[in-house]
């Protein structure tokens, strides 16, 4: 399979120069204390890491910060660019690789893999799926760790009926229209944005996005089939044990044997 090239149909390229601030309320130090945390109980201490999906990079820069040897994977141009700005502006090292998960190929393993913000969701089947978990599978040392969250679209979006909804911020206003198909487990979002560059005068973006909705007994069961064993799937940001009815879940996925 061919990656996709980068144009203006991969989600958040339209986005890139905004997407920090449409993203401002995130925190990032957090996401990297409970990887810790979960490392810690799976008593591991990795090394070397590579945050997968890791769009403007704000995912990947705690982790520099914190010692590890760093990695980001990406498959917009547009948004690396900005990570690899926020990179040089921070004084730290971290390589930045412009590639699709269903064809990841590294220079080089790493101990830890993370992927956050829905990244494998928006995976629309599960045979790509199942190709990605095993690329990911590949990049990783022997005993190597996969943590990544799965959001579950079709718990948050019980109207089938379509939504809409719209938020204000400093010069900026975010309209997004969503829906979801029931018959497809697909959820689907047009996501609009004015941007006011100055008094009077407005800079629109609109992207499309689509996520899947997968079922945490059918990723277990690709990753085991990928190569992973499955230590533990957490509702998102706690240690108790997730299950089909969180709309949020976190994975920790250990490499195995080869698939």
């Amino acid at each position: 399979m061919k990656p996709a090239k980068p144009d203006q149909s991969i989600p958040y390229s339209a986005f890139a120069e905004i997407y920090d601030r449409l993203m401002c309320s995130v925190d990032y130090e957090a996401w990297a204390d409970y990887v810790e945390q979960l490392l810690a109980k799976a008593n591991k201490k990795p090394k070397t890491l590579v945050d997968l999906a890791c769009g403007t990079g704000s995912s990947t820069l705690p982790f520099a910060r914190r010692g590890y040897r760093t990695a980001g994977v990406d498959l917009s141009a547009e948004m690396l660019s900005q990570a690899r700005q926020k990179t040089a502006q921070n004084n730290l090292q971290v390589e930045f690789f412009q590639q699709d998960l269903r064809c990841l190929n590294l220079p080089g393993r790493f101990d830890l893999a993370v992927l956050f913000q829905d990244g494998l969701n928006y995976i629309l089947n599960k045979e790509e799926l199942f190709l990605a978990l095993g690329k990911i599978n590949a990049v990783l040392n022997d005993g190597g760790l996969f943590i990544f969250d799965l959001t579950r679209p079709g718990l948050r979006c019980a109207n089938q009926n379509g939504s809409c909804c719209c938020a204000e911020m400093e010069e900026l206003t975010l309209i997004m229209e969503s829906y979801f198909a029931g018959e497809e487990d697909l959820w689907s979002a047009r996501l609009t944005v004015f941007q006011e560059v100055k008094p009077g005068l407005f800079r629109k973006y609109v992207e499309e996005h689509r996520e899947k909705d997968y079922t945490p007994e059918l990723v277990k069961d690709l990753l085991g089939k990928a190569g992973f064993i499955v230590p533990g799937i957490y509702a998102s940001f706690s240690l108790e044990r997730g299950s089909s009815s969180d709309q949020k879940l976190t994975f920790l996925a250990e490499k195995g044997s080869e698939p």
